[in-house]
């Protein structure tokens, strides 16, 4: 097999406002274009270049006169970079490849879109300053003195013709287009170039995998800088493998009319946000290539991720725990956050008052200089956020009034941006409840940065399945187009993805375990309590560990008659025992699931006569679901005088025709156990522990899913146990609300009420934000937590 023994090894690069190699990662990350045009370090090229390649020396512990520099130019593409760069590896040197950018004269910013040029709302890119350096080794050296391979590039090939060239350089990487799962492209504003460019790769990525290579492009992000883009876009594809994610083109919007059937043809989709890029299911490498095309010359690079391939794996490992792959995203945020801590009112509202005077640092280092200060055993804690230090001041006079009305009224204080005070803290102790949401509340775009803000737990998740894109209903949530998804388009996907119970409930238990790691294994939290309403008792036993393989229950949903036939889809169950057609093409909808305000007893009354229609679930004493045969439902909610909502939600669960498959449930959900473990698990089939006994577990499931459940019962039974704190590990809020409306008290006459409801996701909020709102309650209550993730960190893995 060809092998070019080109191993990157070292990454740099500066742009626009980007001044660092974790900014730029983070810039492509988001999809987000240059926010300036010039650099706000020095614009002298000779010492642009010596500080860049001293980075990458000094990440490595080299010697810089042992650096080799191949700076690209308008003589020197990237295709000749390249193969003077194989001669010198092959000589056993090591290699920096510069791209440098300066431009001769200021220019304005141009209000530009993050687009690229094959979209036909295109326009121009701006020009930026800016420079990219990566350093190559031979892949032998690299193993030999243990430096960190970001990726390895498998073949380049140069020559005229894009869909030949693109096809030798496949071939001599001996993979074929389809392992191709992301392209990188030039899309040169030249309107020519770019339609040669493109036309040859709807040629040579022509596919019967449709949407199986996303497209991407640098220069949507950089703009265009000549011999700096080149380098850029080959930047782009080493993050994406090293960081596994498909970035996004965040402003794409339609392929040219003209070439839409084409695309149709190809393997190609253009990813509008960046996602997950889930392991192989055979274990093997990612694969990217790169489409390098200048006004004289066209290359087609393809590169392969790095696999860190562990001495040894314990039974039943497929990934190696220890190829944690870190990096900057979430310590530079544009959100910082401020800890402060103090025993009394003076000295806290002292230390707030002192921000103000500390603004001679940037504000994610003064950020950082309050971290390392930070008391988490003080009595007090404030949590500020803030994005600039003009919202730092706003917030600072808020957190002023707002911390000394809390200590008069022994109460809590928060801001609309997240900022979070308690006088009334629960305090650290054995009273953290992980509580797990029913399955209606997943959604498309649900956990899409989550793999990317918390690196730490991508080994972990993967090894829960062995497709864990399959689990956790990759192309379902990151839906695949060529076009932009509309508004509409995008609902219609939701109410399909709410219509499958088996797909949903396998989302729902993958990604409360992506939500439990979160807690477990980057902030170090952990349950001393656990509960989950409706199916969120499954993934509270599969989040929490309670089986060996939970992995096993993918393939058992997805084969499930109860869940894909009986008590949802057709509702074969349903037709059997109230003498229905058995199609759902004879009928209109059997079954609908409604939300009302009325109290169980309000319920039962207007009911009484009606049975096609059931209480399913009690949220709070006057908050119900209420489901069954929707003419029979509508008589019902009538009588009530109330408004319902429909949820969308035909699946039969919570009600007496669940009972006929009582017996396939308990058999689907009995799984070998592991060990015992120290959270007390409640269950709403008895509104007690549940042994973690194989049996045990799958018939408290049954009758869970049988069963109507009783939330405020469910709820006042572990607050009387002990749990104060309710985390909710899922989509939405929901859960969270209704603890504090059935705990919801005057703490001041009854301070053992005290409680903490915390939502760790919301639709249409980013996943940064909102986990930032939930470690400032989570800080200022008391809950002890590891958060050196949030300020430190960095794609750069020094040697």
């Amino acid at each position: 097999m060809f092998n070019t023994n080109l191993s990157i090894v070292g990454l740099d690069a500066n742009f626009g406002g980007y001044s660092n190699i974790d900014l730029v990662e983070r810039a492509f990350y988001q999809g987000s274009a240059a926010k300036q045009v010039n650099l706000s370090t020095s614009s002298v090229k000779s010492e642009l270049v010596t500080s860049s390649v001293l980075r990458l020396a000094n990440a490595n512990k080299l010697n810089i006169d042992a650096l080799n520099i191949i700076e690209l130019s308008k003589n020197t593409d990237l295709s000749a970079a390249l193969a003077k760069t194989q001669e010198l590896v092959n000589a056993n040197k090591l290699v920096v490849l510069v791209g440098v950018n300066l431009l001769t004269s200021p220019i304005e910013q141009d209000n530009i879109s993050a687009t690229m040029a094959f979209d036909e709302s295109f326009t121009h890119y701006n020009q930026v300053e800016g420079i990219v350096s990566l350093l190559i080794a031979p892949s032998e050296f690299a193993v030999k003195n243990a430096l960190y391979t970001y990726a390895n590039i498998k073949s380049f090939v140069t020559g005229s013709d894009i869909a030949h060239t693109t096809a030798q350089a496949l071939e001599k990487a001996n993979i074929s287009a389809e392992q191709v799962h992301l392209l990188e492209v030039s899309a040169n504003a030249d309107k020519a170039l770019a339609s040669i460019e493109e036309q040859g790769l709807l040629r040579a990525y022509k596919a019967d995998t449709k949407l199986n290579t996303a497209i991407s492009c640098a220069k949507s992000v950089t703009g265009e800088g000549d011999a700096f883009s080149q380098l850029a876009g080959l930047l782009k594809c080493i993050i994406s493998l090293q960081q596994r994610y498909i970035p996004a083109i965040s402003d794409w919007q339609n392929v040219q009319p003209d070439v839409l059937s084409q695309y149709q043809d190809s393997a190609f989709y253009v990813p509008t946000e960046s996602r997950p890029w889930y392991p192989n299911s055979d274990g093997s490498a990612h694969i990217a290539a790169y489409s390098c095309q200048t006004a004289n010359n066209y290359c087609h690079i393809v590169l392969e991720e790095n696999l860190l391939m562990a001495t040894t794996l314990t039974a039943g490992e497929r990934f190696p725990a220890e190829d944690v792959r870190n990096n900057g995203f979430i310590a530079n945020n544009d959100l910082s956050v401020f800890l402060l801590s103090a025993d009394d009112e003076k000295s806290l509202l002292d230390k707030v008052a002192s921000l103000n005077s500390q603004t001679s640092v940037q504000i994610n280092e003064l950020a950082k200089s309050c971290f390392a200060q930070f008391d988490a055993q003080k009595q007090f804690s404030v949590v500020l956020l803030a994005e600039s230090f003009d919202e730092l001041s706003k917030e600072i006079a808020l957190a002023e009034h707002g911390i000394a009305k809390a200590f008069l009224d022994n109460s809590d204080w928060k801001t609309p941006k997240g900022s979070y005070f308690t006088a009334n803290p629960v305090g650290a102790g054995e009273n953290i409840s992980f509580m797990y949401p029913g399955i209606g509340a997943t959604y498309v775009g649900l956990g899409r940065d989550l793999f990317h803000i918390f690196p730490q737990i991508y080994q972990g998740v993967a090894a829960l399945a062995d497709d864990i894109a399959i689990t956790l209903k990759d192309t379902l949530l990151n839906p695949r187009s060529i076009n932009r998804l509309g508004f509409k388009e995008l609902k219609q996907r939701d109410l399909a993805l709410r219509g499958s119970l088996a797909d949903i409930a396998e989302a729902g238990v993958g990604y409360a375990c992506v939500f439990t790691k979160i807690f477990e294994d980057v902030f170090n939290v952990k349950a001393d309590f656990a509960t989950g309403y409706s199916m969120g008792e499954v993934s509270m036993y599969a989040a929490l560990g309670c089986w060996q393989q939970p992995g096993l229950m993918s393939a058992r949903l997805a084969a499930s008659d109860t869940f894909n036939n009986k008590l949802c889809g057709d509702l074969l169950t349903l037709r059997d025992q109230w003498n229905m057609p058995k199609t759902s093409s004879e009928t209109a909808v059997i079954w609908e699931t409604y939300t009302i305000k009325a109290t169980v007893e309000e319920f039962e009354l207007a009911s009484v006569d009606e049975p096609q229609v059931f209480c399913t679930i009690v949220n709070t004493p006057d908050s119900l679901l209420v489901a069954g045969y929707p003419p029979a439902c509508q008589k019902v909610i009538k009588k009530l005088g109330v408004r319902a909502m429909a949820l969308n939600m035909a699946n039969a669960i919570h009600s007496a025709p669940a009972n006929s498959e009582y017996d396939a449930m308990t058999g689907l959900y009995t799984m070998d156990v592991t060990e015992r473990i120290k959270t007390k698990m409640y269950s709403s089939s008895c509104y007690l522990p549940i042994p973690q006994r194989s049996k045990a577990i799958a018939t408290s499931i049954a009758k869970c899913l049988c069963d109507r459940v009783d939330f405020p019962r469910l709820v006042n039974t572990l607050h009387n146990k002990g749990a104060q704190v309710f985390i909710e590990m899922g989509p939405g809020r929901s859960l969270s609300s209704w603890v504090d409306k059935i705990l919801d008290t005057d703490v001041t006459q009854n301070p053992d009420s005290n409680h903490l409801s915390v939502p760790v996701n919301a639709k249409g909020t980013s996943d940064e934000l909102t986990y930032m709102r939930a470690v400032a309650k989570l800080i200022s209550h008391g809950v002890t937590m590891e958060l050196s993730h949030l300020f430190h960190g960095s794609i750069v893995v020094e040697k």
